[in-house]
């Protein structure tokens, strides 16, 4: 039985309609009561993560509306980000839930470095105390991390229905919504870091900027990224994947996609 959801069975199922995904370094926040929109979000999910960490967290806004939010985190800035943002605009009891940080990173002994597993514990564990005095508190988890071979038992994804709040990590069968810019939201999560203001984490609601894409693809273009063509998929796991053995299928694909859309874009660059 899967810990997140009793009716998992393992299976692709039908994209279902309001589904909103969320690629790495990227956030959705959604306010249950907002019945106004024309396109009603229904589900939100993420999927691909190895040493990431797709995080859900459920609860309310101070006006008492229930809302949902989901990231999918890659490094301590971007799980920062989204903490300060969850104590922003949660407020009372909250439920957390987690998958990723897979495979296990070794041990190193007297290395002290956070791994992105201790960093989301020691919040959780901040926010879980009955003594803590945050604005906020942590009720309910359910923490699945470095439980092994990330494309083993769906590890690698997970969502939650926003009409029953029912969590799971039931794969589901994304194609083009993984990047809606064609290759900009990878150039974003390889050099977002790396833009005059930096960029951390992005809400999935707010577009690109014609100066981060200006940004980007210069970035990329000075990184000699459109080399990246002429590379083989074993050449582009041993250079640019931080767990090759375990990476995603589509991967390789990814990062081809961002170095099209730099060398289609080239007319940006001063």
């Amino acid at each position: 039985m899967n810990k997140f959801s009793p009716n998992f069975e393992g299976n692709e199922t039908a994209l279902p309609s309001g589904l909103l995904y969320t690629p790495q370094d990227n956030y959705s926040l959604v306010e249950l009561s907002d019945t106004k929109k024309e396109h009603q979000i229904t589900h939100l999910y993420s999927d691909g993560a190895t040493s990431c960490i797709i995080l859900i967290v459920v609860g309310q806004q101070e006006t008492g509306n229930t809302q949902v939010g989901l990231a999918h985190l890659s490094k301590q800035e971007s799980f920062e980000t989204f903490f300060r943002l969850i104590e922003q605009r949660f407020r009372g009891n909250i439920a957390v839930y987690a998958q990723g940080a897979n495979p296990p990173e070794e041990n190193h002994g007297s290395d002290n470095r956070l791994t992105n597993e201790r960093i989301l514990r020691e919040w959780v564990a901040d926010h879980s105390s009955s003594v803590s005095r945050q604005t906020l508190q942590i009720t309910q988890q359910v923490l699945a991390l470095g439980e092994g071979n990330p494309l083993e038992a769906n590890r690698d994804c997970l969502g939650i229905d926003l009409k029953t709040l029912q969590v799971s990590n039931q794969r589901l069968p994304i194609t083009t919504q993984r990047d809606e810019y064609n290759g900009l939201q990878t150039l974003y999560s390889l050099f977002g870091q790396e833009l005059q203001t930096p960029l951390m984490l992005r809400s999935i609601a707010q577009p690109f900027t014609q100066e981060q894409i200006t940004e980007l693809v210069t970035l990329a273009f000075h990184y000699n990224w459109i080399d990246i063509l002429e590379m083989s998929d074993e050449e582009m796991l041993y250079y640019f994947s931080t767990t090759p053995q375990y990476e995603v299928p589509w991967f390789c694909d990814s990062l081809r996609q961002s170095a099209l859309y730099v060398q289609n874009h080239l007319h940006l660059i001063v």
